[in-house]
């Protein structure tokens, strides 16, 4: 049987897959302990309608009494003002969600640089994780902000991506490349080190030779 170990293309599918899965287990944990505001603004919104099409029902087929005019346009702008809040709050929202993202794509990559020899597949899944979850937050900010904030969160982002691309790859198979240098004589160096002691031993045979007939 052949060991599983061995076959490249089951270790990239169990990379991606461990890559998706911390990319959604990063995302539901957000969501759950960080939830979103829309739900808070959709209730407030959803008690002003009942109270809208209660007075309205009340009076009809009645025209509605200047009271109830009046306490109608105050749900108007009642509703307005919890759609702008609604609105502003979403954005803040999704600015530090896609903070809390980028930092955890962050120490998840940083995690996949730990034994990355020895764990090249769980390595890479949690580098690959750290990637998707980068793409996420960045999406996030992309579409919730309009801010010099967005500006400030993709440099960030691409300053990370930079940074520990560099420690992956260019560092890794620099130090590598510095580690071979260092290793021992390969084929070429061993026949010349044979040809040393094969010429170091004619010399000790010549000088015995020599010094045969004077005993």
């Amino acid at each position: 049987m052949r060991d599983s170990r061995s076959s490249p293309g089951l270790q990239v599918i169990f990379g991606i897959f461990l890559g998706l899965m911390v990319a959604a287990f990063v995302g539901v944990g957000v969501y759950t302990f960080y939830p979103s505001p829309d739900k808070t603004g959709a209730d407030r919104i959803q008690k002003l309608n009942h109270e809208e099409q209660m007075i309205r029902d009340a009076r009809a087929p009645e025209a509605p009494t200047p009271e109830d005019r009046a306490r109608l346009q105050a749900i108007t702008d009642e509703r307005g003002k919890v759609q702008a809040e609604t609105r502003a709050t979403r954005e803040t929202w999704g600015r530090h969600t896609s903070i809390i993202l980028i930092a955890f794509a962050t120490l998840a990559m940083a995690i996949s640089l730990v034994r990355a020899t020895q764990l090249p597949v769980i390595s890479n899944g949690l580098l690959l994780g750290g990637v998707f979850t980068m793409l996420y937050g960045v999406g996030w900010i992309i579409a919730s902000d309009t801010s010099v904030a967005r500006f400030i969160v993709m440099t960030v982002a691409l300053a990370i991506t930079l940074a520990l691309g560099y420690a992956r790859f260019v560092r890794r198979h620099a130090l590598a490349a510095a580690g071979a240098g260092e290793a021992p004589p390969g084929p070429e160096g061993s026949t010349d080190l044979e040809r040393r002691v094969r010429s170091l031993e004619e010399r000790i045979d010549e000088a015995a030779n020599a010094l045969g007939p004077k005993r």
